[in-house]
C-alpha cells in the first residue's frame, strides 16, 4: 500500500572511474541474496541501465551497536562505491525520465553529437544518468571514461543546490557538462563562437511539484500536501515547460515529468502548453516505449478532468457546505476566475487530436503491483516545424493564465516574445507617460530606441530594439569593456605542453585536445572539456557560470611579459584536483607508480589514520565510512619507503587495479613529495576512505590465490612499479 517503505535503489555508474562492470560484481559478491539485480531498458535500440535494490523494503543500519555485521558490510560498500561515483542511489521512477528522453526519437546517437540541457537538475540523480548515457555513445571498444562528443548544461535556480550537484558530479568524468544557476524559466539563450544561438537535442523538464506521489518515501505528504499549493505551481511548470520547448532545435525531444500524480499539474500543463504554441501541428506528444509502460503497467494519460476550487474539501462557514469541482471554464464562479481558476488548468476541448494525443503519456502509480516505487508522471513531446512557436490570441483584455498578477500602475512587464530570446521585455506606456532618458525605469546599461522610444534592459544584452529591431547605437570605444571569454584556449604549446610533459602525456594525445584555462588573478585552472562545451562563446563575467568539465590542475599567473618556462618545476603545481587523477592516471607515464593492491591498501590505511590524528570538518565522516581497523592494515614502516619513488620533489600519482572477474577495477590518489624526502597525501580523507572500504573488501573476496594471480595479470611485483621519473 502507500504507506509502505520504498526499496533502496541504486543505479550503477557504468562510466565511474571505478567501472561499471567491477562495481556490480562486487556487490554480487558480497551481498549474495541481500540484493535484487536486474536491468531496464535494452530493448528496441533503448540504453540498458543496471539497478540494485534491496529486497523487501529493507533497510540498513549502520550502527556498530547491532550484531548484523553482513548489513553493516554491506551498507559500507554500497556507501563507500557511492563516494567514488560507481552507484548513485536512486529512487526507480527517477530513472525513467532520462531513460525515455534517450530512448525515444532518432536511432542516430553514435554518428552525431548530443545536446542535452537539463532545467531543473539538483540535486541530480537524472544529469549522472544523462552523463552516463552520454559517455555510452563512445565508440565500441574504446574506453566509456573518454570524452564524448556532446553537452550537458545542468541548471536550478537555487545556487546552493547547484552546488551540491557540482559536487557530486566531481566523482564522475563530467568533460560534457556545463552547469549554470539560473531561473529555468528564463533559461538563457547561449551563443556558440561562430554566433549562433545553441540549440538542443533533448531538453529535460523535471519540474518542481507538489510532491503527492512522493508518499511511500516522505510521510509528511500525508499532512502537508494541499490542493492550493497544488493549483499555485501550475503557472510556473506551464512557464518553465514552454521554455524548454524553446530551446530545442526541429525534431528536438522533451521530457515534462513531476513526481505528482494529480492531473493539474500534469496533463493540464502538457495540454495548454502545445494548445498555446500552435497546436500539434507545432508540437505532438510521443508515445512512450512499450516495453517501459508494460512492465511497470503504466496508467494511460488523462483527457477529462475537474478543477476544484482551493477550498475544495472544507466546510464554507456560510453555507456549511464543501465547495465543487467545474468541468469547465465557464462554470467557474466570476470571484474565482481572478488569477485562482485559470483556463489552462480544464481540458482543451477544441483540439481533438490533442485530446488523442494525451493518453500517450504515462502515469506510474506507487504500488507493489505496477512498480514497487514512488509515484510519477511523465510526458515525451517533439518539436515538428522550424520557426518561432505560436502565441495564442488573447480574446478579452483579462490577463492569460500565464502573466503573474501584477499592479496595473506598473509599466514593465515581461513575456517570453520568440525562441531566440534570453530574456525578452515588453514595454506598455501610456501616451502621457513618455520614457525618457531622465525616466527611474533606467539603470546602466539599458538603452532607448530612437525610432521606436522602446525601453530596452541591458541585461538582454541585445545589440537590436525589442519593438522595432533597429541596431542599438554605438557608444564610445573608450569607454567600452571588451568581454573577455570565460574558457580560452592555451596561447601557445610553452602553456599546455610543460603540464602534459610533466606527466609524461604526448601533445598529440586526442584527450587532451579541448583543455581550455580559466584565468584568475593569481592562478590559472587547466579544465579539460568536450568540443561543443569548448565551442560555447561564455563570457567571464556571466553571473550564471558555476563549472565546467573536468579540472585538472591550478597553477600560477604567468606575470605580464614574461614566457611559461619549457620546464616548470615542481612548485609549478599548486593543486592537482581530486577528480582529474583518475584520468591522468590512465595516460602518465611519468610522476605516476602503479603498486600491487595489498600495498595500496597499506598506502590508504596510513594516509588516513594520520588524517584522523586531525579535528577536521571531514573526521566525523571518515568514522561513519570505515568501519575496519586501521592498525593491522598500516604495517610497519612508511609505505613508500619499499618503493622507488620519484627523487625530485613534486606531486606524483599511485594507482593499483584490481581485476574481477575479466573486468577491472581502478583506484588512484596523489602524493606530494618534499624536499626532505618525506611524502604526504594530498588526496581528500573522504575518497581515501571510500577506496580503503572497497580495496579491503576486495581483498576479503578475493582467495590469497586471486591476490598472486592479480600481480602476475599486472606484471608487477609487490615493490615493483611503472614508468617512475
Amino acid at each position: 500500500n502507500l504507506r509502505s517503505p520504498l526499496p533502496i535503489t541504486y543505479r550503477i555508474q557504468e562510466s565511474s572511474w571505478v567501472g561499471g562492470d567491477f562495481s556490480a560484481n562486487l556487490l554480487s559478491l558480497v551481498a549474495k541474496d541481500e540484493l535484487q539485480n536486474w536491468s531496464m531498458g535494452g530493448e528496441d535500440g533503448a540504453p540498458k541501465i543496471r539497478i540494485t535494490m534491496t529486497k523487501e523494503c529493507h533497510h540498513f543500519n549502520r550502527s556498530r551497536n547491532e550484531n548484523s555485521n553482513r548489513d553493516n558490510k554491506l551498507s559500507s560498500i554500497l556507501h563507500a562505491l557511492q563516494e567514488l561515483g560507481a552507484t548513485y542511489r536512486q529512487e526507480l521512477v527517477s530513472a525513467i525520465p532520462p531513460l525515455v528522453l534517450w530512448s525515444c526519437g532518432s536511432n542516430e546517437k553514435d554518428e552525431r553529437k548530443e545536446f542535452i540541457v537539463d532545467l531543473c537538475a539538483a540535486p541530480g540523480s537524472k544529469s549522472l544518468q544523462l552523463l552516463d548515457l552520454l559517455h555510452s555513445m563512445n565508440e565500441k571498444g574504446g574506453d566509456a571514461n573518454d570524452i564524448p562528443n556532446g553537452l550537458l548544461v545542468v541548471n536550478d535556480s537555487d545556487r546552493h543546490r547547484i552546488i551540491t550537484l557540482c559536487q557530486r558530479s566531481r566523482r564522475v568524468p563530467r568533460g560534457p557538462m556545463l552547469a549554470i544557476n539560473m531561473d529555468a524559466r528564463y533559461f538563457p539563450g547561449i551563443r556558440r563562437k561562430s554566433g549562433y544561438k545553441q540549440k538542443y537535442d533533448k531538453v529535460l523538464a523535471d519540474v518542481p511539484c507538489s510532491g503527492d506521489g512522493t508518499s511511500r518515501k516522505n510521510k509528511n505528504v500525508w499532512n502537508e500536501w494541499s490542493i492550493p499549493q497544488a493549483m499555485s505551481l501550475h503557472k510556473l511548470q506551464r512557464k518553465i515547460l514552454r521554455r524548454g520547448l524553446e530551446l530545442l532545435r526541429p525534431g528536438g525531444l522533451i521530457v515534462y515529468s513531476t513526481c505528482s500524480l494529480n492531473p493539474l499539474e500534469n496533463e493540464a500543463v502538457v495540454s495548454s502548453v502545445i494548445d498555446d504554441v500552435g497546436g500539434t501541428d507545432k508540437v505532438k506528444i510521443v508515445p512512450l516505449p512499450p516495453w517501459l509502460t508494460t512492465k511497470f503497467k503504466a496508467m494511460k494519460g488523462l483527457s477529462t478532468w475537474l478543477v476544484p476550487t482551493s477550498k475544495y474539501g472544507k466546510a464554507n462557514k456560510e453555507e456549511d457546505v464543501a465547495f465543487d469541482m467545474y468541468e469547465c471554464y465557464a462554470d467557474v464562479p466570476a470571484k474565482l476566475k481572478s488569477g485562482k481558476i485559470t483556463p489552462s488548468m480544464f481540458p482543451v476541448v477544441s483540439d481533438l487530436e490533442l485530446k488523442s494525443q494525451l493518453q500517450h503519456c504515462a502515469r506510474f502509480v506507487p504500488l507493489k503491483d505496477s512498480i514497487d516505487s514512488g509515484g510519477f508522471f511523465v510526458a515525451c513531446l517533439i518539436r515538428l516545424k522550424v520557426g518561432e512557436l505560436g502565441e495564442k490570441p488573447k480574446t478579452d483584455k483579462k490577463k492569460s493564465d500565464d502573466e503573474t498578477k501584477t499592479d496595473v500602475s506598473e509599466p514593465v512587464k515581461r513575456a517570453r516574445v520568440s525562441d531566440d530570446t534570453q530574456i525578452q521585455t515588453v514595454i506598455e506606456t501610456d501616451a502621457s507617460k513618455a520614457v525618457s532618458p531622465t525616466n527611474e525605469l533606467l539603470r546602466e546599461g539599458d538603452w532607448i530606441c530612437e525610432v521606436c522610444d522602446k525601453l530596452n534592459f541591458g541585461r538582454r544584452d541585445s545589440r537590436t530594439c525589442i519593438g522595432c529591431k533597429k541596431r542599438k547605437p554605438k557608444i564610445d570605444t573608450e569607454e567600452k569593456v571588451k568581454r573577455q571569454p570565460l574558457l580560452k584556449a592555451p596561447c601557445n604549446k610553452n602553456e599546455l605542453d610543460p603540464f602534459l610533459d610533466f606527466f609524461g602525456i604526448s601533445s598529440s594525445n586526442s584527450t587532451f585536445q579541448n583543455v581550455r584555462i580559466i584565468h584568475r588573478k593569481r592562478e590559472r585552472t587547466f579544465v579539460l572539456v568536450s568540443a561543443p562545451v569548448a565551442a560555447l562563446s561564455i563570457s567571464e563575467q556571466w553571473g550564471a557560470f558555476r563549472e565546467a568539465g573536468i579540472s585538472l590542475i591550478t597553477m600560477p599567473t604567468i606575470p605580464s611579459g614574461e614566457e611559461e618556462s619549457e620546464n616548470p618545476k615542481h612548485t609549478d603545481i599548486t593543486t592537482l584536483f581530486d577528480e582529474a587523477v583518475p584520468l591522468l592516471a590512465l595516460h602518465a607515464k611519468k610522476r605516476h607508480i602503479n603498486i600491487s593492491t595489498i600495498s595500496f591498501q597499506k598506502a590508504l590505511a596510513q594516509s588516513i589514520f594520520e588524517d584522523l590524528k586531525k579535528e577536521t570538518s571531514e573526521t566525523e565522516r571518515i568514522k561513519t565510512t570505515i568501519d575496519i581497523p586501521l592498525t593491522p592494515l598500516c604495517g610497519n614502516g612508511p609505505w613508500y619507503e619499499s618503493h622507488e619513488i620519484a627523487t625530485e620533489p613534486g606531486v606524483f600519482i599511485v594507482s593499483c587495479a584490481c581485476p574481477l572477474k575479466g573486468d577491472v577495477g581502478r583506484f588512484s590518489f596523489w602524493c606530494r613529495r618534499h624536499t626532505d624526502g618525506s611524502v604526504t597525501t594530498e588526496t581528500s580523507s573522504r575518497v581515501l576512505a571510500a577506496m580503503l572500504v572497497v580495496v579491503h573488501t576486495y581483498l576479503e573476496v578475493t582467495p590469497a590465490e586471486g591476490e598472486r594471480n592479480n600481480l602476475k595479470w599486472m606484471g608487477v611485483d609487490d615493490t615493483q612499479f611503472f614508468n617512475v621519473d
